[in-house]
């Protein structure tokens, strides 16, 4: 598979992105802003959404200069125009919506472009529930701005309109601004340094990665080690979504408790994937054989884990076969262990239910995952396509010749799989069951369930959804860490 290093990621999108939908499997998320140049499709996302949501339409922000005095600025007429703009989106009325862009953009801003966009909106974050902010922010180059933000179904976004002469003539989309990750109660920075090793993964693509070691209390002093691998999405080491970095909250809690960590940024993150040729190795697996072996080599450490969340897990027994002499290897939420095709459709459901009805949206929606897990089912795709973001026909050809569960029975070394009781995408029913059923009997197996616990193993009450992942100083729960820890310490 071909990898090179990825352009600047914090360039603006200049085509409304890929389509997203359902999730799978896998929490995406960046600390830039990603670039794309695809149009819109009806392929439905297989990530959760990242705290970097794309711009879904990149007009001009200004327009041509008129020959007529610009009318005076009312911040509360234009704070009412947004809002009332925002809202003929979310109800479908694009051609009324359109009506509002000034002429001198309305080629760029076309009807169809903002209904692409909104499909983006909502098949990213959810269906629209209400604008809660609207705010007048002055004029750049003779446009006068209002900023919005809407509350979706399972995230925020933050709107930019802008004004000349009462037209539109500018409409972005932006990620909601998002507060900084703060260290977990249960970190103590007094044990434990880290510092930036790369990972020299195969092909042209480096990746960054960093140590977390626990300090030594004795000269010659040794500890045991983990490798976290990501789940699905173009993830970056900290596997960051929205405030919140969950493999930080990892690293910095095994480490409190004398267990070595070594994270790294994933290849889709880092470098540029020819995902329409990738296997299930290309993207995952090799890269984490790497890192195993780096994360061995390392001055201190001596016995090593593999630790994988949700898609990191299902290949976790796939990674500790190739890996020399791993020592355990712990699933995370792992899966899903059904057809990705049922999981896709079952994800998306969950979605459009979650307020009690279905709209004639949502209800669209759904057909459109519908037809995609169908063609994923049938391998029904071209060679140089990408269906659900993930990959091509090598991409879902290998994962159906993957046998996890025959894997995973056949490993001679610890398992501990664990699930969270509100884990929606990786559910305790469909998912932990079958590992269960596989694995059940296997000495070397254990399996812990925390009912209280969502997919990113965070605290979560009532209904499951994504906005979870995004309320600040949410953190890994310390009960997974505690167990984890021991678990790696026990036998490490």
């Amino acid at each position: 598979m071909g990898s090179r290093p990825h352009p600047d990621r914090r360039r603006l999108l200049r085509a409304v992105a890929a389509a997203g939908g359902a999730t799978l499997a896998g929490c995406s998320g960046t600390t830039d802003e990603t670039t794309t140049t695809s149009t819109a499709t009806d392929t439905p996302s297989t990530t959760t959404p990242s705290d970097t949501s794309p711009t879904l339409t990149d007009t001009p922000s200004t327009a041509t200069p008129s020959d007529t005095s610009p009318t005076p600025v009312d911040p509360n007429a234009l704070t009412d125009r947004a809002t009332a703009f925002v809202q003929l989106l979310a109800d479908g009325a694009f051609a009324a919506a359109h009506d509002r862009v000034a002429e001198s953009v309305a080629g760029a801003l076309s009807e169809q472009r903002l209904r692409n966009g909104w499909q983006q909106v909502t098949e990213s974050v959810g269906s629209y529930r209400q604008l809660t902010t609207a705010e007048y922010r002055g004029e750049t180059q003779g446009v006068a701005l209002v900023v919005a933000v809407g509350q979706f179904a399972d995230g925020r976004q933050r709107f930019v309109v802008g004004f000349r002469d009462g037209g539109i003539v500018a409409f972005r989309v932006r990620p909601a601004e998002r507060a900084e990750w703060t260290a977990p109660a249960y970190a103590d920075e007094s044990s434990f340094t880290e510092r930036t090793l790369t990972l020299d993964a195969p092909g042209e693509c480096s990746l960054g990665g960093t140590l977390t070691l626990p300090t030594a209390d004795a000269a010659g002093e040794t500890v045991p080690g983990v490798v976290l691998v990501h789940g699905n999405g173009a993830l970056d080491r900290d596997a960051t979504v929205g405030p919140n970095k969950p493999f930080k909250d990892l690293a910095w809690g095994l480490a409190s408790r004398g267990v070595a960590v070594f994270r790294y940024d994933k290849r889709t993150h880092a470098c540029e994937v020819a995902l329409a040729d990738a296997t299930i190795d290309d993207v995952t697996t090799d890269d984490a054989v790497t890192a195993v072996d780096r994360l061995r080599s390392t001055d201190r450490v001596d016995e090593v884990f593999v630790a994988g969340h949700s898609f990191g897990g299902l290949l976790a027994p796939r990674i500790a076969t190739r890996a020399d002499s791993v020592a355990g290897v712990v699933l995370l939420a792992a899966g899903p262990t059904r057809p990705i095709a049922d999981a896709i459709v079952a994800q998306q459901r969950h979605l459009a239910r979650l307020d009690g009805t279905v709209t004639d949206a949502e209800r669209q929606q759904l057909d459109r995952t519908r037809a995609v897990a169908e063609r994923i089912r049938s391998l029904d795709i071209e060679d140089d396509e990408v269906v659900a973001r993930l990959g091509g026909d090598e991409y879902y050809r290998s994962l159906r010749e993957y046998d996890h569960a025959e894997t995973a029975a056949a490993l001679d070394v610890p398992v501990l799989v664990a699930q969270g009781g509100q884990d929606w995408q990786v559910t305790r029913e469909a998912d932990f069951r079958r590992w269960r059923s596989a694995l059940d009997g296997e000495p070397n197996v254990e399996f812990t369930t925390y009912p209280e616990l969502n997919h990113l193993f965070q605290p979560s009450t009532g209904k499951a959804t994504r906005q979870e992942y995004f309320v600040p100083d949410t953190h890994v729960a310390e009960r997974l860490i505690v167990d984890v820890a021991g678990f790696v310490t026990d036998r490490g």
